[in-house]
């Protein structure tokens, strides 16, 4: 008898282990609609799984075992959302549809009731510190009603301490907690000078951050950190090459404080690099290749594999170096070869019919295109398109008479491949001696690229 209570206890840790947890939830005005459930990985969501309300708008979804603790997010119709934690708990929820987070109760989960209960306490607090920091900054600082203002901001402050402190403390096991702890950001003493407290913030934003903690990495804390902490940076007053200027400061010391924990910092790394080129930000984007560190200490993972892919990448296209040469046919028919056109400036172009923002640039091109003056600045538009003839028909609705190549394998492309392309529409301007000058990423840059180099006049 002994024996086999011994041998219950020994299995106990396997049934706990294989238990399986489940996310029950219920939305009124939901009736018979689909929920999908996203995982996370930083700010990347992806879709995973999906279940359909009942005529209740009730629904139920058994967690897989292999199903990691993390950040998840519910998505309800085309417009509403809502991200939950889970650990290996049961979970279970009701809300309203059309108030979907002020009338949300967990009836069940300590994590979300732990990380709800921080949201409505941090914004209430910051709501109170908005109406707070006008008087503080414009009422008569020898009023009354001055002190009034500074007693109550400190006293909001200090509450909102002690109730972090205290969270932290009761529940360290908790995932919640941990992110939670992320979030919390340092304040510079109320009565700092504006600058001095945008230093304070610049060298302490990251002090709480736990970058060590990896699984931190399946929630949207690091990304937001980091789009936070380059807000600091950022004013719209400063013009394109001395916003680059800041932004380098940022990237440099967001490079230092996730340089010791590999899978963060890779995953930095690409966020910035992303973010970065949908700006145009050639400076910064080249300062992150230059700098960035994939040692042999990183995690031997896909995503390491894609970052120095892409570093390795804008490295050989950065401005100032060569661009590749290469010989093809255009839809003519006539054999082209990059460095040999007579043109004293190129503009390479890759793009697709079935890439929106393409279909916009390519007939602006004929703004700044004159054949007569070809020898000055000739455009060589390379097309993604698989189908020749979508493409044949998008050009015959247009005037582009420049030179127009295809080989309808979309990103198989041999120029494609060669330029190692990964997005629409790329452009590249180019000496006659295929430096490249700059990669303008809208019409407009492209114009005033054109302008001032005496292009266009």
């Amino acid at each position: 008898m002994k024996f086999q209570i011994f041998y219950l206890f020994l299995l106990l840790p396997l049934f706990a282990c294989t238990q399986n947890y489940s996310l029950k939830g219920t939305i009124s005005g939901l009736e018979s609609q689909k929920v999908t459930l996203s995982d996370f990985y930083g700010n990347e969501d992806k879709i995973i799984d999906s279940v359909f309300t009942d005529k209740q708008g009730r629904f139920n979804y058994t967690f897989g075992k292999d199903m990691h603790a993390g950040m998840y997010r519910l998505r309800f119709g085309e417009q509403q959302f809502m991200d939950i934690i889970y650990q290996h708990e049961n979970i279970r929820f009701q809300s309203q549809l059309n108030a979907l987070i002020d009338s949300l109760i967990f009836e069940q989960s300590r994590e979300n009731q732990i990380y709800f209960d921080y949201l409505n306490r941090r914004n209430e607090m910051e709501y109170k510190l908005e109406l707070i920091g006008p008087v503080m900054a414009y009422y008569p600082k020898t009023d009354n009603f001055y002190e009034s203002a500074t007693d109550e901001f400190d006293e909001t402050t200090e509450d909102f301490d002690n109730y972090i402190n205290n969270l932290i403390k009761k529940n360290p096991d908790t995932y919640a907690a941990r992110i939670i702890k992320s979030d919390y950001t340092p304040r510079p003493p109320r009565d700092m000078e504006p600058q001095n407290a945008m230093n304070y913030m610049r060298a302490h934003f990251f002090d709480n951050v736990d970058f060590a903690d990896t699984s931190l990495l399946y929630s949207t804390i690091f990304s937001a950190k980091v789009m936070q902490y380059l807000s600091f940076y950022q004013n719209n007053r400063m013009g394109k090459d001395q916003l680059e200027v800041e932004f380098i400061k940022a990237v440099s010391k967001i490079m230092e404080v996730t340089g010791d924990s590999p899978p963060v910092y890779e995953y930095a790394m690409n966020y910035l690099i992303g973010g970065f080129e949908s700006y145009g930000f050639e400076r910064v984007i080249t300062y992150i290749a230059d700098n960035v560190n994939l040692d042999e200490s990183c995690v031997n993972s896909e995503r390491k594999a894609e970052l120095e892919k892409k570093v390795e990448s804008l490295k050989r296209f950065s401005v100032g170096k060569k661009a590749p040469d290469f010989t093809t046919t255009d839809l003519n028919g006539n054999k082209i070869t990059l460095s040999a056109l007579n043109a004293e400036y190129t503009l390479v172009v890759f793009w697709a019919t079935w890439c929106p923002h393409c279909t916009r640039l390519i007939p602006e091109l004929s703004q700044i295109y004159f054949p007569e003056s070809r020898d000055k600045l000739e455009i060589v538009s390379i097309s993604l398109d698989d189908s020749q003839a979508d493409l044949e028909a998008f050009l015959e609705a247009g005037d582009y008479p420049w030179i127009n190549i295809s080989d309808f394998k979309k990103w198989q492309g041999s120029v494609v491949q060669q330029y190692d392309i990964y997005a629409t529409p790329t452009m590249f301007l180019l000496f006659n001696d295929l430096t490249i000058l700059a990669k303008p990423m809208t019409f407009e840059e492209l114009k005033n690229e054109l302008f001032e180099r005496n292009i266009l006049h």
